[in-house]
């Protein structure tokens, strides 16, 4: 077995990925071998050979943004950058994705990332989440779903939901102190949100040994910066602000590592110039040996439905996948393209039959296409600066509170009881930053557009 990146062992306590290979190599060929590999917490891509076989899959929401394809000269490739596979063999990108990137909406919702399981090639295809891939020479790649597969149970009363609070918030504080025996200088990226405030109260106990940073870069951020720093000084945590500077001159060399960063990303993800100075000047001033970070809480707490201001959405289709991708109000020619690699997608990768098991699109949406695609992309550029991990991103936690209902994930019921069960102190600060944009009239003209877009017959 071979695995990429890093993960930890909550369940077992183990760090040391040899030794967790190696505890899941012991059940192949059992029931047991993948339950094993669901224990797992990081970032990362795995696999093993059998034979002739390769087999790999990635981390429980792609934050190991990781691609595959058999090149022109026969070669079976594997990489977390896109990019590789053109400075490695002179691929070509596709007219699509080329009119995709100028399409003037392309950098709206949640920002620039490919559709589907597509990349710049058309010989790349992305590694997608909950999916076993395996490749033999010569026969090609085959694949399946191995979660969700059975059918999901939802907490019917207080006892059942009070378990998967305490269930989860424990695998939380598990992840907290095994990161403290992987790395010697662990820093939280500290915010107002309440995902932020959650992993901070995970880390319970430890805060002697735990930094806390947060920083500015625009005007949005100063709320979250004020409370990241009102939290830190109330539990007596290091806390660094860092303040980036508003102008590219003042970073060195900023034009060549700005290049870096988009050659990085394929070309496919221009950002910002503020992102592209926080990443220069973080990587440049921020002595950290991992940043944890609070990603990946977002698809239990039903992103999709708050983006929207929504209680329910559409049955699966390639349309609501298409919506919840971008806006094609005025594109009706490239709203269908995108129909018809959702269409193929959707079929590929088996969604109809994990929906039967009772698992909502949009959560699988979310959490396989927009974390899976958009997430790992920009974690892999993001990790120019320093190595990042999640204690969120383990799939028997992520499971377990997907069983909470509807209503209370969009209130975040499930995540401010964690954070009680956690830091009883923590909580009853009461502090809670919401995104400047997360407004309900935002979500309503949001929702408008959406409904029409589902809607519109052509």
């Amino acid at each position: 077995m071979w695995l990429i990146g890093h993960c930890y062992n909550p369940f077992t306590m183990e760090w040391d990925e040899k030794k967790q290979l190696a505890h899941i190599a012991d059940a192949y060929g059992t029931d047991k071998f993948q339950d094993r590999i669901d224990e797992l917490t990081g970032v990362f891509m795995m696999g093993w050979i059998v034979e002739k076989t390769i087999h790999f899959q990635v981390d429980p929401s792609g934050m190991y943004g990781a691609w595959y394809g058999e090149m022109p000269d026969g070669n079976f490739m594997m990489s977390s950058h896109t990019q590789l596979f053109d400075d490695v063999y002179g691929l070509e990108m596709t007219d699509f994705v080329k009119e995709l990137i100028n399409y003037r909406w392309y950098h709206r919702v949640m920002g620039p990332y490919m559709p589907g399981d597509i990349s710049p090639y058309n010989c790349v295809k992305r590694i997608v989440v909950n999916i076993d891939f395996e490749y033999t020479p010569g026969k090609g790649v085959k694949h399946h779903r191995f979660y969700p597969v059975r059918d999901i149970k939802m907490t019917e009363n207080d006892k059942e939901y009070n378990d998967v609070i305490r269930y989860s918030a424990d695998i939380l504080k598990r992840n907290a102190e095994l990161l403290l025996k992987k790395w010697d200088k662990p820093a939280i990226s500290l915010t107002g949100g309440i995902d932020s405030n959650t992993t901070f109260a995970a880390c319970n106990g430890y805060y002697d040994k735990y930094a806390t940073f947060s920083y500015q870069s625009a005007p949005k951020e100063v709320p979250d910066v004020v409370a990241a720093k009102k939290i830190a000084d109330h539990f007596k945590t290091k806390h660094t602000i860092y303040q980036i500077p508003d102008n590219d001159r003042d970073i060195k060399d900023f034009e060549v590592k700005a290049a870096i960063l988009d050659h990085n990303d394929g070309y496919i993800a221009p950002q910002c110039p503020n992102e592209v100075r926080k990443r220069c000047y973080l990587e440049e001033h921020c002595d950290i040996d991992v940043e944890v970070k609070s990603w990946v809480s977002e698809t239990i707490r039903a992103y999709w439905y708050k983006h929207y201001n929504r209680t329910s959405m559409p049955d699966l289709s390639p349309k609501l996948f298409r919506n919840l991708y971008k806006i094609f109000l005025g594109n009706r020619c490239m709203a269908h393209k995108i129909d018809k690699i959702f269409a193929d997608y959707i079929n590929k990768y088996e969604y109809k039959e994990a929906v039967a098991n009772g698992y909502l699109p949009a959560d699988l949406h979310y959490n396989e296409v927009t974390w899976g695609s958009w997430g790992g992309l920009n974690i892999t550029e993001m990790r120019y600066c320093f190595d990042i991990t999640f204690l969120y991103n383990n799939r028997k936690f992520l499971d377990s509170l997907l069983r909470v209902p509807l209503k209370k994930r969009i209130s975040d019921e499930h995540h401010v009881d964690m954070k009680k069960y956690l830091n009883k102190e923590l909580y009853d600060m009461n502090i809670r930053v919401v995104n400047m944009k997360e407004t309900n009239t935002r979500a309503n003209l949001l929702n408008l557009i959406f409904t029409l877009n589902m809607w519109l017959p052509f």
